[in-house]
């Protein structure tokens, strides 16, 4: 991840910003404009709060802040914290044959789930998210052309 915000760190010098107010920076070129709200760890292209790493344009917007950059990520992100996560010992699983099951889960049997159809035809189009793209051809890409 430290190759990561190293990238999004040099993406995000080519970028303009300025201050809107103490919380909120505008970040972008031209049209392409983004609002960084560090009062909530917001950014309008969503990035960072999806992955809770500075996209390109909170990045510059901290620096343009004076604020730590390491300090807007995720300590998930963290060396401490994957230390914590993997530091207990993990122990291996015994032969099946050395198990000590108790009776009473042994003789409890194990049904499949109840799984109640809906009345009528099942659908033949999947269901889309909502956040699919739902007109034209399903390819968001359609319609474009590459300079």
């Amino acid at each position: 991840m430290e190759n990561e915000l190293r990238t999004t760190f040099e993406a995000g010098t080519r970028l303009r910003a300025h201050g809107l107010t103490n919380n909120l920076t505008q970040v972008g070129i031209s049209n392409d404009i983004d609002i960084v709200d560090f009062s909530e760890n917001t950014c309008t292209c969503c990035e960072f709060q999806l992955n809770r790493m500075l996209c390109v344009h909170a990045t510059h917007a901290a620096c343009l802040r004076g604020k730590l950059l390491y300090n807007l990520c995720s300590p998930y992100y963290t060396f401490e914290y994957w230390k914590g996560a993997y530091g207990e010992a993990i122990y291996h699983i015994l032969r099946e044959v050395d198990w000590n099951v108790p009776v009473e889960i042994i003789g409890t049997p194990i049904m499949p789930p109840s799984v109640h159809r809906l009345p009528g035809r099942p659908p033949i189009r999947r269901k889309r998210s909502r956040h699919e793209c739902t007109h034209g051809s399903g390819n968001a890409l359609a319609g474009w052309t590459w300079s």
